[in-house]
């Protein structure tokens, strides 16, 4: 071919990608670059594949058919554009024909060195005399001093009425840098090449392939945007009968995407950069320390930076010491060491291994050691440092690594325990279940102490959730052993013995313990343990009553999870449950409706059965109050208890858990329901005050006056000890309603006094409202006449409502009886007549029935009694 039809080729903008995609965003930035006044140079500068040329092209031609647009000439560089004559020709005749002057007419001779390149540059853009855009794509291409001499003369004294662009796969020349340096250029960097989700999404289009929304997700996490792997992609989805097969097979060892690795990107490197990224390729991401370890060459690091310019292949990240490699690229390198043999491979592992030991990265040294094979030292690794990755909240990145360490060694005790504490911590059963199993069957004995305690903490934890201790005695023996002597499975034991004290109602024991494991999580610097320990003291709190002590405890603890970005994670559910319970009780619904919605969605299944009581109970307690079928609530909440029944509950919630059922039931009109919750707490607490609480206030409901004053008397006197203060609350109230309906009103002032002391420390304002109106008046009329409670009094007054619904509102049986009347719209008489009662007694319980509803007429009360499920 001519010289001339080679430089006519090269000075032509190439044609539209096919299924070319609008790429707005770019394209405007190129307009502001062009139109803004500052630098006239523009820089791209990424790796082959990213859409440099395509988006140029899209942007020449618009440019060209804006009628305000300016003059696009286009030169595309090429190997023998290193000699000067070459350039020189393409530049000057892609200037004239933009100006519209013909090729070979005012067109100064060939230039023989930078200067002269200069000067036929400038004799063009003065004979044209009008603005315009000269892109010279792949300046990479020169090599040669002359040509680089030319271009630096070019950027140094570029003529006023041209805005160069230039694109590049790799360092700029030196003028270019400096101009960089001083900010007198305009980049778009490779991160603004990549592909975003919806222009991912229009390129598959163009293609015919629409894939849904996890399939596109996983193909970006796959290509990480990349212009070319994403048409390799689209064309591969395209005739595909399986596309999420399909994405799932695009990998760097994928016949397309490896030769387009091959011959597009890595050839065109030299061969020491190549088998840099060979020997570095065992690590998805190397320093420049460890790509010295690993491949011997002392300047690695100025050669990661320089492919890191390009941003595609290789991206600097964090504190710019460390440099990623892409997806593909990474798992390109992976299947080229595999062509060369096992040996290199397991050598540069062995040697990643080594190195990350030494600098303290466990984890990623478990890793390489797993990969090279090298068993003694996964074990090892596993026996030294496994539990502490499990104490500092690594859990679920040990995990990985033990989803790859072979069955052999899994199967020794030591790493067993580990991997049974791993799975344990992120509520994993069946895998906890295994992994025990493994050391029942293995022939090698725990000889070691910390062994025996790490192997009797995992055992109570797991039956935590259900499971059955077989020597329950030799297990709390290991426990009381002491000192194992080791941080981690110390802390593991201190914790457990904290909340079997706490799930068994030993409150002081396990605030000794817990506090014990704080102090030693803390001074460790263990977080993840000491997050544990946070949260369970917190719920010692609760079990306490000691709700003032919990809040400030779940805050610093929901605080200390969110720095660590833990905060919605499943451990986080019961403290979620503490902060809506704190809300709840201090009357703070939408917090508490928060929080609790937060604590059910963070549960794992299977879990701890308290935790997961916990939340469940928390959530039907802000929902019952506003849904618009509370029977129904109460229903999900009795099939949770029939659920959980079984299993071991902590006394402390059910001591809170039954009295809210039975106020749900009453509430609804399931005086059977609220019976079955007395039975309960008669069951689960024998000997604790809250079964005489409740089964007073079945009396009262009943109207036994009598008999309810009878079932409080010893709890009141404190001869029956309640398992939570609340329940305490509540019998002082329901004493003062009881007194209050028996004439007393000395009496009632005196309860209600004693119910604000019990209260006070607590911030308990919640049973005040339960309770019902006539609490709030009496508080409402002993105002100024409690004493040091006054204070409290008055804000307890103030956060209740007018007009209160609680347990003294519900409907007596006889009411409810006759509320289901209501709606046929009989007449009284005709309802007196099939009740066999009087029209006055009929006229009497409408009257409570309109009372305790908040309404004046019938039809009013159908609704409300409907709205609260009462019908």
């Amino acid at each position: 071919m001519e010289a001339s039809a080679i430089t006519a080729a090269k000075i032509r903008t190439p044609p539209p990608a096919r299924q070319l995609v609008e790429r707005r965003r770019l394209l405007e930035l190129l307009d502001a670059a062009g139109n803004e006044p500052g630098p006239a140079v523009t820089l791209l500068r990424a790796a082959a594949g990213t859409g440099k040329t395509v988006l140029l092209a899209d942007w020449a031609r618009r440019c060209r058919q804006r009628q305000d647009g300016p003059a696009v000439a286009w030169v595309s560089i090429e190997a023998e554009d290193n000699d000067i004559r070459s350039l020189s020709a393409a530049v000057t005749g892609a200037l004239l024909e933009a100006g519209g002057r013909e090729p070979d007419r005012g067109c100064p001779g060939p230039a023989r060195s930078g200067s002269e390149f200069l000067a036929a540059v400038m004799a063009c853009c003065e004979a044209l005399g009008t603005p315009l855009v000269l892109v010279l794509d792949d300046v990479h291409e020169l090599r040669s001093p002359a040509a680089l001499r030319g271009i630096d003369l070019l950027l140094r004294y570029l003529p006023h009425l041209v805005h160069l662009v230039l694109t590049t796969r790799s360092a700029p020349p030196p003028a270019l840098s400096r101009l960089l340096v001083e900010g007198k250029v305009r980049e778009i960097d490779p991160a603004r090449l990549v592909f975003t989700r919806a222009e991912a999404a229009r390129l598959l289009a163009g293609h015919g392939v629409e894939p849904s929304g996890p399939e596109l997700d996983l193909l970006l996490r796959r290509t990480g945007g990349w212009a070319a792997c994403l048409r390799l992609a689209a064309m591969s989805l395209a005739g595909s009968a399986d596309p999420a097969a399909t994405i799932e097979g695009l990998t760097g060892s994928a016949p397309a995407v490896a030769d387009y690795l091959a011959d597009e990107v890595l050839a065109r490197q030299p061969a020491r950069v190549r088998r840099l990224l060979l020997e570095t390729g065992v690590c998805p991401a190397v320093s420049v320390e460890l790509a010295i370890a690993l491949s011997g060459q002392q300047d690695a690091g100025q050669t990661l930076d320089a492919l890191a310019r390009t941003g595609t292949l290789v991206s600097r990240e964090g504190d710019g010491r460390w440099y990623r490699f892409h997806p593909l690229l990474h798992q390109y390198l992976g299947a080229e060491l595999d062509r060369r043999g096992p040996r290199l491979r397991q050598r540069l592992h062995a040697g990643a291994a080594e190195w990350f030991l030494a600098t303290g990265d466990t984890l990623a040294a478990l890793t390489h050691a797993t990969a090279a094979g090298h068993d003694e030292q996964v074990a090892s690794l596993l026996q030294r440092f496994g539990l502490q990755q499990v104490t500092e909240g690594r859990a679920a990145r040990l995990r990985e690594r033990l989803d790859r360490v072979p069955a052999h060694v899994l199967a020794r005790p030591a790493v067993a325990l580990v991997a049974a504490a791993t799975a344990l911590e992120l509520n994993d059963l069946p895998a906890t279940d295994r992994c025990l199993g493994r050391l029942n069957h293995s022939a090698h004995p725990l000889r070691s102490g910390w062994l025996r305690a790490l192997h009797a903490a995992v055992t109570l934890q797991r039956a935590r959730y259900g499971a059955t201790v077989r020597q329950p005695r030799e297990v709390l023996a290991a426990l009381r052993a002491g000192e194992s002597g080791n941080v981690d499975v110390d802390l593991l034991v201190l914790i457990n013995r904290g909340v079997l004290g706490l799930w068994r109602g030993a409150h002081r024991t396990a605030r000794r313990h817990l506090e014990r494991a704080l102090l030693l999580a803390t001074t460790e610097r263990r977080d993840g343990a000491q997050l544990h320990a946070r949260i369970y003291l917190a719920a010692a709190a609760a079990a306490a009553g000691e709700l003032t002590c919990m809040d400030s405890l779940a805050g610093a603890a929901g605080r200390f999870a969110a720095e660590r970005g833990w905060e919605r994670t499943s451990r986080c559910s019961l403290l979620h449950t503490m902060l809506g319970f704190a809300a709840y009780q201090r009357l703070d619904r939408d917090e508490a409706r928060q929080a609790a919605a937060t604590a059910v969605e963070l549960l794992d299944a299977p879990g701890d059965p308290t935790v997961e009581l916990s939340a469940r109970l928390l959530h039907a307690a802000v929902s019952f109050e506003a849904a618009a079928d509370p029977h129904e609530v109460l229903v999900r909440l009795r099939g949770h208890w029939n659920r959980l029944g079984g299993k071991h509950l902590a006394p402390a919630l059910v001591a809170y858990a039954v009295p809210l059922e039975q106020r749900m039931a009453l509430r609804v009109g399931e005086p059977a329901w609220a019976v079955q919750a007395a039975e309960r707490a008669g069951q689960l607490l024998p000997s604790a005050g809250e079964h005489a609480v409740l089964r007073a206030a079945l009396h009262t409901h009943r109207g036994q006056l009598t008999a309810a004053r009878r079932q409080l008397r010893a709890v009141l006197a404190g001869d029956l000890r309640p398992v939570v203060p609340h329940t305490l609350i509540d019998a002082w109230l329901l004493e003062a309603l009881l007194a209050e309906r028996a004439c007393d009103p000395r009496r009632a002032h005196e309860a209600v006094a004693r119910a604000l002391e019990v209260a006070a420390p607590r911030n308990a304002r919640r049973p005040f409202l339960e309770a019902g109106r006539q609490i709030r008046e009496l508080l409402a009329g002993g105002t100024g006449r409690f004493g040091r409670m006054d204070g409290f009094a008055a804000t307890v007054l103030d956060a209740l409502p007018a007009q209160p619904a609680g347990t003294a509102d519900t409907l007596t049986s006889r009411e409810l009886e006759l509320l289901t009347e209501l709606p046929s719209m009989r007449t009284a008489e005709e309802i007196a007549e099939s009740l066999f009662v009087s029209v006055n007694t009929v006229k009497t319980h409408l009257r409570g029935i309109y009372r305790k509803l908040g309404v004046s007429h019938r039809r009013d009360a159908v609704t409300a009694a409907r709205r609260r499920g009462l019908l």
